[in-house]
């Protein structure tokens, strides 16, 4: 039974967990978090937290397969070049390792070597985003000795990796962990810098109901009969009023996985991707430093904002939002999911209608975090995950990563998916601290 550990094989936190962070982004003192329940429980001394479906240059947190007849197809749809000019990646065109970092940089590469296949030497080639996607693919056409320009939208580069620090703790605010690091192309990016990983152990748990995880087992044994996986969702193989304990355990094994609900995604969406070898590492110096080691000294433009894209015979003229233009011979787009589905990028010509169709089979799923800073630990400080299940609404909160454990700093890190994560995003930070302030006094009560 794998369902606690689904987290640790997928979700770009998961996948990040890219980002807008909404309200008091960096680490500040709570506004009104009320003083409840177990006086043991002390009040945060900071916090952070992400708002990704808030953020123009991510608009979700990353992809997952809805129910579609194009099934696992729209992602090699959506990867395919098109008219030999526009190129296509990111972590919702891979089809090995899709939501996760180093699908990103993977697609990143395979892109690049699309381009080298087809570019005449010395090609200009304008890559939008510098996420892994498009700093993987930079890197790889700057070696080869192609004329690069690495347009981005924010004021920073990374895209949905972003390293802050909270209580002297790396606070990832996208991605957070390594996901199967045998043979795992971050792994070896990780060698590269000289920086530790943190070994997490999904099973060094506390709180779990293990009754409701062997009831979800059971259900998810239906999931091989079901007769169209790339129509048919999870939901419909789960009881129509599950227990609140179940729903806990439908909770952790599919939005804070997949970042989407069991009634959005599609049964293909749990057999996609190859299987993850090795343990999950968490990474104690951040993951910025792998960013900054695969940039190298490529210079990135940043707050350049593209609206739009025309291409034909003679190349790609890219369009700013400032009015200035782009030329280049190709371009390579390595956006989020979530902002292609928005359309906030205007294609002249339009793309292919197929391409369209992949977009629109994909979702552009929600995971959201919450980082505590305290005084002082009050939690179990041996466990790497604490479980809960609030009687009242089991799918809030349920989910916690143990700072302490795995960066020596009295941090908590609270995780909400699919639709508590969407909820959560239109409410203030104070109501959302207040909210998992209260989880922590009734789980420590």
């Amino acid at each position: 039974m794998q369902s606690p550990n689904r987290i640790g094989r997928r979700g770009l936190l998961g996948s990040a967990l890219a980002v807008a962070v909404t309200g008091a982004a960096a680490a500040c003192k709570p506004g009104t978090t009320p003083r409840r329940g177990n006086p043991a429980v002390p009040e945060p001394v900071a916090y952070l937290r992400t708002s990704w479906s808030a953020d123009p240059f991510a608009r979700c947190s990353y992809s997952y397969l809805a129910p579609s007849r194009l099934g696992a197809r729209a992602r090699t749809m959506l990867a395919a070049p098109v008219a030999d000019r526009l190129y296509f990646a990111g972590e919702a065109t891979s089809s090995e390792a899709p939501s996760t970092a180093h699908g990103a940089l993977e697609s990143g590469r395979r892109a690049a070597a699309q381009v080298a296949g087809v570019a005449e030497e010395g090609e200009h080639i304008v890559i939008i985003g510098s996420g892994f996607a498009g700093l993987g693919c930079a890197r790889a056409l700057v070696d080869q000795d192609y004329r690069v320009t690495v347009l981005e939208g924010r004021d920073r580069i990374g895209g949905r990796v972003w390293t802050r620090h909270i209580a002297g703790a790396p606070a990832e605010m996208g991605a957070s962990w390594i996901h199967g690091s045998s043979g795992n192309v971050m792994t070896e990016v990780l060698g590269e810098t000289g920086d530790p990983g943190y070994t997490f152990d999904y099973e060094n748990s506390t709180g779990e109901d293990e009754h409701a995880l062997r009831e979800l087992a059971r259900h998810e044994k239906k999931l091989a009969d079901v007769d169209d996986p790339a129509e048919a969702t999870v939901a419909s193989v789960m009881p129509h009023s599950p227990s609140a304990a179940l729903r806990t355990a439908l909770n952790i094994g599919y939005p804070l996985e997949y970042a989407a609900e069991p009634s959005r995604l599609s049964v293909e969406a749990t057999l996609e991707g190859r299987d993850p070898k090795g343990p999950d590492l968490l990474l104690p110096r951040g993951y910025d430093r792998m960013i900054a080691h695969v940039r190298g000294d490529i210079p990135v433009r940043v707050r350049q904002v593209v609206t739009g894209i025309r291409y034909g015979p003679d190349g790609v003229t890219v369009t700013l939002r400032d009015g200035d233009t782009v030329q280049a011979d190709r371009a390579v787009i390595t956006v989020p999911i979530g902002v292609l589905k928005a359309a906030t990028i205007a294609f002249e010509p339009a793309l292919p209608d197929a391409k369209q169709e992949a977009v629109e089979a994909l979702g552009a799923g929600l995971l959201d975090k919450l980082w505590l800073a305290f005084p002082e630990p009050f939690w179990d400080t041996g466990v790497d995950v604490i479980a809960w299940s609030d009687p009242e609404n089991p799918s809030l909160w349920s989910w916690w990563v143990n700072g302490y454990r795995a960066f020596g700093k009295p941090v908590l890190l609270g995780l909400n998916g699919g639709d508590q994560a969407r909820r959560l995003a239109r409410a203030s930070d104070d109501e959302v601290v207040a909210g998992a302030m209260r989880a922590l006094q009734h789980m420590h009560s």
